[in-house]
């Protein structure tokens, strides 16, 4: 069974879907505020450049419902995730874009019990990233600063578009369908350009 958990254990999220889809590194800022909020929290203390994973959004189970919040980071956010409350751990993130066929994961801020090696195919939202990149990798993903290159975005599209699972019903429940069940999404009001 394939699941992710929060560092402390108490919530658990099971997946009918085993694969990772693809992988993305992520500069943004939003990645990083959120992730330096749950450290402040309590959680995990982030990786500077966030390694991104994508799941198929379709849950068999989940343990721990009682200790799981949804947050965004602004009133005009557009990312919603899925910490628990306990450790602060975020167990899942869910986008617009993503048309709730999969969501968004971080491993290094939750356990899994499957393999996340999986190699990321691109970097993404450099113009934010205010450190200095590790020395390799720039010969190992595609680089993007931003995405006003209009040929440079159609290109990852197009590789994504290889790698997405075909859209299904979930057997189970999507992400966007637990945030619901955990009822009212709370704004956090960080500022953009603070940690």
């Amino acid at each position: 069974m394939t699941k992710i958990k929060c560092i402390c254990g108490k919530c658990e999220l099971h997946l009918n879907d085993k694969k990772i889809y693809y992988s993305l590194f992520c500069g943004c800022e939003d990645c990083r505020q959120a992730a330096k909020w749950g450290e402040r929290k309590g959680g995990k203390s982030p990786e500077k450049l966030q390694k991104l994973i994508y799941m198929r959004s379709d849950i068999s189970n989940v343990k721990g419902k009682k200790f799981m919040k949804a947050f965004q980071l602004r009133k005009d956010a557009r990312s919603t995730r899925v910490y628990c409350i306990s450790c602060y751990s975020i167990l899942g993130i869910d986008h617009p874009s993503y048309e709730n066929n999969v969501f968004m994961l971080i491993p290094f801020l939750c356990n899994t019990n499957f393999d996340t090696t999986v190699k990321p195919i691109a970097t993404i939202f450099l113009d934010d990233y205010p450190y200095e990149l590790p020395i390799n990798l720039s010969n190992n993903t595609l680089m993007y600063n931003n995405f006003k290159n209009k040929e440079k975005e159609k290109k990852l599209d197009s590789i994504l578009a290889k790698l997405k699972p075909i859209y299904k019903n979930a057997k189970g429940k999507s992400l966007q369908n637990l945030i619901k069940d955990l009822g009212k999404i709370e704004i956090l009001n960080l500022k953009k350009g603070s940690d």
